[in-house]
């Protein structure tokens, strides 16, 4: 029976002290629910994610070879690699020999293009200028078909956008090329 005594004087003293002291362990009993349901998964979940990915880039540097651990010598090779491909992208006045590149594949295939029509767009983050060419050919379905090899092949950066191929009355099929390439600003077209 003490306890009970002990208990109605607690309450009949300090209502508001054991009430703030019963919502804090409620509070805690809640908090402590939500932290045992929702986020101790979802970290667990994003600490795996972070080993996997950590995982990963290390296979990456351990392919790459033992010189190129470390972010800074990445970003040194792949620097380098930027540099060559943008040496391998020939400057503006080289415009004439793709058109002359053109014309030449096509007469190897037998095919002839009477116009080419291109728009230029300037490039200013990467400082390039990009080509986009379009042109028509005609001829036998064999022809177009080495015509398109023969663009694959060609040294130069070119991008097949987009082909249209439609039957021609007369002579086979009517090819429509969309082609992209790259310059670099420079020197005048000869």
């Amino acid at each position: 029976m003490r306890f009970v005594e002990i208990t109605s004087q607690l309450w009949a003293v300090s209502r508001g002290l054991l009430l703030l002291l019963l919502g804090l362990l409620l509070a805690n009993l809640a908090l402590y629910a939500v932290l045992d349901r929702q986020i101790v998964p979802r970290l667990a979940n994003q600490e795996r994610l972070f080993l996997q990915r950590q995982a990963e880039v290390r296979q990456l540097l351990h392919n790459q070879g033992e010189g190129a651990g470390t972010p800074e010598q990445l970003f040194v090779l792949a620097h380098q690699d930027l540099a060559r491909f943008r040496g391998e992208i020939p400057e503006y006045q080289e415009f004439t020999g793709l058109i002359e590149e053109l014309l030449v594949l096509a007469g190897r295939a037998k095919l002839d293009i009477t116009q080419i029509s291109y728009q230029p767009e300037e490039m200013p983050k990467s400082d390039l200028l990009r080509y986009d060419l379009s042109f028509n050919v005609t001829g036998e379905y064999e022809q177009v078909k080495k015509f398109i090899h023969a663009l694959e092949q060609s040294e130069r950066l070119l991008a097949i956008r987009q082909i249209g191929l439609q039957g021609a009355p007369v002579e086979g099929v009517s090819l429509r090329v969309r082609l992209e390439t790259y310059f670099r600003p420079g020197g005048e077209a000869s």
